[in-house]
């Protein structure tokens, strides 16, 4: 969705039913009064915000320095309309923080082409993300696992000294280490299930910040309940 300003009407409309055509949806504000509570409410909803620079320089100009000010406008990709031969506004447009210019007067065809150009780089920003994600979702799948392991042999060793420290003519050890061993396969099966459970859930769920927070923390309790039974 793009969201685009203009209080040219016939430009406005021209502008919508051209990228209407390359298959681009559009909300046309007229105004640009309302544009900032809009982005408030449904900011996710749009891939980039064009302004009419040619129809109304100082709203624009204003416009464009709240954007770029507020952080979480100012990485939308910001488009300005300015005539092809004003270079001041142009010049005004690129220090207020625009990262693209379309030239009017324009053609149909030229303006389709730009957009496509402009679809394409949003594109690639967004496969990039992905793979940032998919890299971040890794490094904390890793550490993780890490974290996984590291319980485990914990569990395993006082097990291992009690074996190892234990009289084997002594009913109560052997019962002890009986219910200790018990105790330790169920806290290792505890540990492989959320194993499986981040496995299953997919990459991607694990970038959400605190997803298996409380089950790591939970396990880390079962532990320190596991250590105090030796």
């Amino acid at each position: 969705m793009i969201l685009f300003a203009s209080e040219n009407e016939q430009v406005g409309q021209s502008f919508v039913q051209d990228l209407e055509q390359e298959g681009f949806q559009v909300k046309w504000f007229a105004s640009y009064q309302d544009i900032i509570s809009e982005l408030y409410q449904h900011l996710n909803t749009y891939d980039m915000i064009i302004l009419d620079m040619a129809s109304n320089v100082e709203a624009t100009t204003d416009l464009c320095q709240k954007l770029k000010s507020h952080s979480q406008f100012k990485l939308k990709p910001l488009i300005c309309l300015v005539q092809k031969d004003y270079v001041v506004e142009q010049l005004i447009a690129f220090e207020l923080g625009a990262d693209e210019f379309i030239y009017v007067p324009y053609t149909s065809v030229e303006l389709q082409l730009r957009m496509r150009m402009f679809r394409r780089l949003l594109e690639l920003q967004k496969e990039l993300e992905e793979k940032r994600n998919q890299l971040k979702a890794i490094k904390q799948i890793q550490q993780i696992l890490v974290t996984l392991s590291h319980h485990i042999n914990n569990s395993l060793t006082p097990l291992y000294t009690m074996v190892q420290i234990m009289n084997e003519k002594n009913e109560e050890d052997a019962r002890r280490l009986k219910e200790f061993a018990i105790n330790t396969v169920k806290f290792t099966n505890k540990v492989l299930r959320t194993l499986n459970e981040l496995v299953q859930s997919g990459e991607m769920k694990v970038v959400q910040e605190g997803v298996y927070k409380d089950l790591l923390l939970d396990i880390e309790q079962e532990l320190k309940k596991l250590q105090q039974e030796k």
